[in-house]
């Protein structure tokens, strides 16, 4: 076992999601995406895409389109059959981020 995972062992998963879900509640989702973050280190499925789809939400509440259609669409690369509200979250946002802006001649 390596020190994340100790350190990861050392806290309460359940403890950490109300603890981020009263920051999103109270508008703190740069702190609350802290929490995500460390929760997500070292869990290749993002605990079957819940955490990209928390990770999203923040992202989106914080007015960065562009990072929360990454997240939405990791979510769902994580678990599509389930993750189909993430799904439509990614196609909404798709219709408004683009590059075209950047990249036009």
């Amino acid at each position: 076992m390596n020190e994340s995972q100790l350190v990861a062992q050392s806290y309460d998963f359940n403890a950490l999601e109300q603890k981020a879900t009263g920051l999103m509640d109270s508008g703190r989702h740069s702190d609350a995406i802290r929490i995500y973050f460390f929760m997500a280190d070292g869990d290749p499925s993002l605990d079957a895409g819940y955490l990209g789809k928390r990770i999203a939400m923040c992202y989106e509440a914080m007015g960065m389109p562009y990072a929360a259609k990454y997240w939405y669409g990791r979510a769902v690369e994580e678990n599509p059959e389930v993750r189909r509200d993430c799904k439509d979250a990614r196609d909404r946002l798709e219709k408004v981020v683009t590059i075209d802006d950047l990249v036009s001649a």
